[in-house]
């Protein structure tokens, strides 16, 4: 990915700069660097080379940020796993990611995870180009350069905060990373940090919680889900300019707000083309991820929808029902609702997403039980502790007698979600 490579440079010509502070630092880009090295020399006597796979989870910052360092100089792909996988989700996702990095072979280098309808994390297989060729422009277009400490609240398995760290470190800034999401520890690092990566939750926390006297936090770049404008308010009068993008992890950057634009209006990013079809955005770039289903003039989607205004301006207007974007987390609602089905008890069940102020949506489960005892909320729970992400499970649960259906027999999600827009779905709440 050239990330090493920028890093080394730096560590060559100003090896005490620092490159990584607060809890997981202190750390120089000339010790960042060392310590990538002899990473890269032990994969290589352990015969990792070209072609190669390692393995790295999130738990640990500077360890996943070495590990990706060292597997570029060797030539092999990494895979960025999240450390809060359940068990039994963590076999069958890293086999597959194995798998994507063997079939792209040497043109993949970062293999990253994104929601997958089975239940069990997609890979997602990404090029150097598709990340480095957007960091001059993503520099231009949000100011971040070499004077900042950027704060890097999120794990680093979240694409948008992994994209952060890596251009930071790049441009020779400093990062501020947090092995976990911390309200605490992440109000305390504005003291120190003049910019954020977040999604709107973690802004709307930190624009409230932050001391106008102490902190130096002035801007945010924040994506992964709706930014309200009540939240954009409370961190404009803190003194927070906010940047906010459109991508995803198959697309990377698709749009982004420019400095003044009003909330929700984004222009394509550099060298990206939008188109809206059925509704539905689609996108063509360099910054695509490897293996996507293209259509035949190679465009991608993610079915997430949109329009386009005569100027060019995209408006985002929401995901498909099928999806679910909670606090910058994309879930599947059809893998929650598998994972539901097979608990006793439940003859059926609708998950959808219902709005939240500061979390974009929430996932909600309606349920509909197999007899008139009902179903009992510990034993949904039970049901999917092992089968689910701790980010997909439902928050709020629902009971029904009797789940709206299609023509053909199966849920309809739409009626289920207009229903308790309007309140016409008669429900019981499940505690």
């Amino acid at each position: 990915m050239a990330i090493f490579r920028d890093v080394a440079r730096r560590a060559a010509t100003e090896p005490e700069r620092p490159a990584v502070v607060g809890p997981c630092g202190p750390l120089s880009f000339g010790a960042l660097a060392d310590r990538a090295s002899e990473r890269a020399d032990a994969l290589a006597a352990e015969g990792v080379g070209p072609g190669g796979v390692v393995i790295s989870f999130d738990g640990e910052p500077v360890r996943l940020l070495v590990d990706l360092m060292a597997a570029e100089r060797v030539g092999a792909s990494i895979i960025v796993a999240d450390s809060a996988w359940p068990h039994a989700m963590r076999g069958p996702a890293l086999d597959a990611a194995t798998a994507a990095a063997e079939r792209h072979g040497g043109a993949g280098c970062l293999v990253v995870f994104t929601s997958g309808s089975t239940g069990v994390p997609r890979p997602v297989v990404r090029t150097q180009e598709s990340w480095t060729y957007s960091f001059p422009a993503f520099s231009a277009l949000t100011g971040v350069d070499a004077t900042d400490t950027v704060l890097i609240p999120g794990r680093m398995s979240g694409t948008l905060f992994l994209f952060g760290a890596l251009h930071a470190l790049v441009m020779g800034a400093a990062i501020h990373p947090l092995s976990h999401w911390s309200p605490t520890l992440a109000t305390e690092a504005t003291a120190s940090c003049t910019t954020a990566h977040v999604v709107p939750a973690m802004l709307g926390v930190l624009a409230g919680r932050a001391d106008p006297a102490t902190s130096r936090l002035r801007r945010a770049v924040c994506a992964g889900a709706h930014l309200a404008p009540t939240v954009e308010a409370v961190a404009g009068a803190a003194g927070i300019e906010v940047i906010d993008y459109y991508g995803a992890a198959e697309l990377s950057f698709v749009a982004l707000r420019r400095r003044g634009s009003p909330p929700g209006a984004m222009r394509p990013f550099p060298d990206v083309e939008v188109e809206i079809r059925d509704g539905v955005i689609w996108a063509r770039s360099r910054y695509l991820a490897k293996g996507l289903d293209l259509s035949a003039d190679g465009y991608a989607s993610v079915g997430d929808h949109g329009c386009l205004e005569p100027d060019g301006t995209l408006i985002v207007t929401g995901r498909s029902n099928q999806s679910i974007n909670c606090g910058g987390a994309t879930i599947a609602a059809e893998a929650v609702e598998r994972a539901l089905r097979l608990a006793s008890g439940v003859a059926d069940v609708a998950v959808v997403g219902t709005p939240h102020d500061e979390l974009g949506q929430v996932v909600v489960a309606v349920v509909e039980p197999d007899g008139p005892g009902g179903v009992a909320l510990a034993t949904l729970r039970a049901a999917i502790a092992d089968q689910l992400h701790p980010s997909h499970r439902p928050r709020v649960w629902y009971e029904v007698d009797r789940l709206p259906r299609a023509g053909s027999g199966k849920v309809a999600r739409a009626e289920v979600i207009a229903g308790l827009a309007d309140g016409s779905l008669v429900i019981r709440a499940l505690t």
